[in-house]
């Protein structure tokens, strides 16, 4: 029995409507720009980046198109949410190309349950990496809260004094327990000692789980390995932790306790901390999973899940063997910058030799840097959209996109005419000539008149592509310009 029937679902259904001899080869073409450009699932696993204004059309054009052909082709996947609307959007594009059975909605009215902690600690290949993949995750979460936070706590000092503390908290639960839960790291933290007095104080190891877990760690048998990051996790939580200043220590534990307080209540704890009846590996099987956690309806906390989420997500989809199943998937993100983070970049890198598809959506290029910190994080949103090569640039205002993409675009020489006149004793005279000049391809305000479709354009989208080391066919250029169908 396959995963997708163990786990409830249809693997007939596909089959019947999208199977062929090779579904899935690379060359295999998934949209046609031109008569002469095809877009190939080799292209789509090399990553897309699509921009437009509000109303410009980039979800109802170009997004559509992608999401249908993705569907049509037999992709597994995985859509995360910022609008209440997307789920509707979602069904409808899944039902329309018959994939309705393959849906696998994550959310709080439905039957899906995922604890992430048990997931990641058995899942195999988890062993000896364990705790740092643990960690990975968490500093991956914690990202997107701290970029908010002015105290300036995301520099590397506080990154690295909150992957000591996790490391030293997980290893601490493994140790006694052989198992992390959630509950448990927090209250390891919240009850640790003050001060090296408390540490000795009989009250306080009554009450505290972290001298609790210390006494049990101590007294099962361990490898020479796990002894020894036992023995590190005891000497942090007895000495060096509770001789940290006031201040530091503070701000570490509230930053863990402040992510880790949404899991521990309400439909988040549900969904996220009790039992498991689906894992992130369905979408290798087709299972399209969908987070209706709509950031628009559930604020940061839908923003923190999903963020979790996608991470577990993607390393499940780093590990995935392709010579063995070599479906493709995608990832999908309608309004983007609220879950790029800085593992994007590393994912992408690696992307083409999983067979997975990214395909990001959001209005401007200034989106991102504000969602990444401003300015000093610039070079993190350039490098993760270096890493996608299709770009598609649908109407918009905003001046830095369009330099950006202009720039992409690049220049070319091109031959300008001019006429003179000149005067001297005998009259005047005149003439004609001509001079080469560097200039833009396609001019920054061009990209402000793109047709944003509607009824005025005959439900036409239009959109400008570029895509990494390519020239088109169709206009001999790094840019193609063309049409997507509305509805």
């Amino acid at each position: 029995m396959g995963l997708l029937e163990r786990f409830g679902f249809s693997r007939r259904t596909a089959r019947e409507k999208f199977v062929s001899s090779n579904p899935f080869d690379l060359d295999a073409p998934l949209l046609h720009f031109s008569e002469t450009d095809a877009w190939r699932i080799r292209d789509a696993c090399e990553g897309l980046q699509i921009f437009g204004g509000t109303g410009s059309g980039k979800t109802s054009g170009s997004g559509q198109a992608v999401a249908r052909a993705f569907l049509a082709q037999g992709f597994g996947g995985l859509v995360l949410t910022a609008k209440k609307d997307e789920r509707q959007l979602w069904e409808t594009y899944a039902q329309e190309a018959g994939r309705g059975e393959q849906v696998l909605v994550f959310s709080a009215s439905e039957k899906w349950r995922f604890n992430f902690l048990n997931y990641e600690t058995n899942r195999p290949g988890a062993g000896a990496s364990q705790t740092e993949n643990l960690v990975k995750l968490f500093s991956s979460v914690m990202e997107i809260a701290e970029r908010k936070q002015p105290s300036g706590s995301g520099d590397s000092y506080w990154q690295r004094a909150m992957k000591q503390l996790l490391r030293n908290a997980i290893d601490l639960l493994i140790a006694a327990r052989g198992k992390v839960s959630l509950p448990d790291l927090y209250e390891i933290i919240r009850s640790a000692p003050l001060s090296v007095e408390q540490s000795n104080d009989e009250n306080w190891q009554k009450n505290s789980l972290c001298f609790q877990l210390i006494v049990e760690g101590d007294a099962k048998p361990k490898d020479s390995m796990r002894q020894h990051d036992f023995e590190m996790a005891a000497r942090y939580w007895l000495s060096e932790f509770p001789n940290l200043a006031e201040k530091t220590r503070s701000i570490i534990v509230s930053t863990f306790t402040g992510m880790a307080d949404g899991f521990l209540r309400g439909t988040l704890r549900e969904l996220f901390c009790t039992s498991m009846n689906f894992a992130p590996d369905l979408s290798s099987e087709g299972a399209i999973i969908l987070l209706d956690f709509p950031i628009k309806e559930y604020g940061e906390l839908g923003q923190l899940a999903q963020v979790l989420f996608k991470y577990i997500w993607q390393q499940a989809m780093e590990r995935r063997d392709t010579a063995a199943n070599h479906r493709p998937v995608f990832l999908w993100a309608d309004e983007s910058q609220y879950f790029i983070t800085a593992y994007d970049r590393e994912f992408q890198s690696t992307a083409r030799s999983s067979r997975a598809c990214t395909v990001y959506l959001t209005q401007n290029l200034p989106n991102y840097y504000a969602e990444l910190g401003g300015e000093k994080n610039k070079a993190e949103a350039d490098a993760f959209l270096g890493n996608l090569q299709t770009k598609i640039f649908h109407a918009n205002g905003d001046h830095t996109t369009n330099s950006w993409a202009a720039d992409l675009f690049a220049k070319s020489w091109q031959l300008r005419g001019n006429t003179h006149t000149g005067y001297s004793a005998g009259g005047a005279s005149a003439g004609q000539g001509a001079s080469e000049s560097l200039e833009y391809d396609v001019l920054p305000q061009q990209f402000s008149t793109l047709r944003k479709g509607g009824p005025d354009n005959n439900f036409a989208v239009e959109a400008l592509i570029f895509q990494g080391g390519r020239v088109w066919s169709a206009t001999g250029k790094t840019f193609i310009r063309t049409f997507f169908n509305q509805g």
